[in-house]
């Protein structure tokens, strides 16, 4: 990534920048690469063509960071594909923290996390999120294409364990996941664990054969475990405490953006070295 693709930035006629509009970025989504070592069939990988080239490197993930702080830069998440899979993962996270006083997530499928657990560090990183549909192993199977519940399980375990701030991503999948003694096993599990937990909405960039046979309605869905999420109340996220545990309903990424301007208001670093908006479009 060149400098130069941020001058519009700096050029006195873009005054939007500093002037009365007040123009901000709040938040950066880096991806750093767009392989991934699971085959999650649900999966649209945000947008992002698995066969883009990954071509960033740490050294143009820390210029546009710093390039960015100007505009209000507070929060970084970092995804993928699977970001773990990003070979200088340790030397990335330390240098943004260096550089800029932001916060930092990681969004990962957590089946690498055993392995790279000497590469993170609470200290440095607000939250991990970690892609987990169902504690069943079969259905995990079917679901990722690889038989690696028993590594995401451990690895969890060791995050607990290091005092990290912990958030499950669980995806509802008509007839797989979203009867209600999977919904309570999963809702046990984390407040057990003091994991926070996200029930997310199937999105519609998902391959439309998969999308109409395991779209499942978020709102019934949850409400067979009692849970009376708010239609009427908005399309922002809604949520429950239990245990000291958030439950957390998560709409549609544009329905979201809708009533959320700010949590969606930045952009996105693709791992071919592009900047584009937060939607996956």
């Amino acid at each position: 990534m060149k400098p130069y693709i941020f001058k519009m930035f700096n050029d006195k006629e873009y005054e939007f920048g500093r002037g009365r509009f007040e123009f901000k970025i709040p938040s950066l989504r880096v991806s750093l690469v767009s392989r991934c070592n699971a085959r999650c069939f649900y999966c649209h990988n945000e947008g992002i063509s698995k066969k883009m080239t990954s071509v960033i490197q740490t050294g143009d993930i820390i210029n546009t960071i710093s390039l960015l702080k100007e505009f209000g830069l507070k929060k970084i998440k970092i995804t993928g594909g699977e970001p773990l899979l990003f070979e200088d993962f340790k030397n990335l996270i330390y240098k943004i923290k260096h550089i800029a006083d932001v916060e930092i997530f990681i969004t990962t499928n957590g089946t690498l996390v055993k392995k790279r657990i000497k590469d993170l560090s609470p200290n440095v990183i607000n939250k991990i999120s970690v892609s987990l549909d169902t504690l069943d192993p079969n259905i995990y199977k079917y679901i990722t294409g690889k038989n690696l519940l028993e590594e995401v399980v451990s690895g969890l375990n060791m995050l607990k364990k290091n005092g990290y701030s912990v958030e499950i991503n669980n995806l509802l999948l008509k007839g797989l996941n979203t009867n209600k003694k999977c919904l309570q096993n999963m809702i046990n599990y984390c407040t057990e664990n003091g994991f926070d937990l996200q029930f997310i909405e199937m999105s519609d960039k998902t391959p439309q054969s998969f999308y109409s046979k395991y779209y499942a309605e978020p709102y019934k869905t949850l409400q067979r475990c009692g849970f009376d999420f708010n239609k009427g109340k908005s399309n922002d996220r809604q949520f429950f405490k239990i245990k000291g545990s958030k439950v957390t309903l998560c709409r549609n990424v544009k329905d979201v953006c809708e009533s959320s301007g700010d949590r969606c208001g930045g952009l996105r670093l693709l791992p071919n070295g592009v900047l584009k908006n937060f939607l996956y479009e």
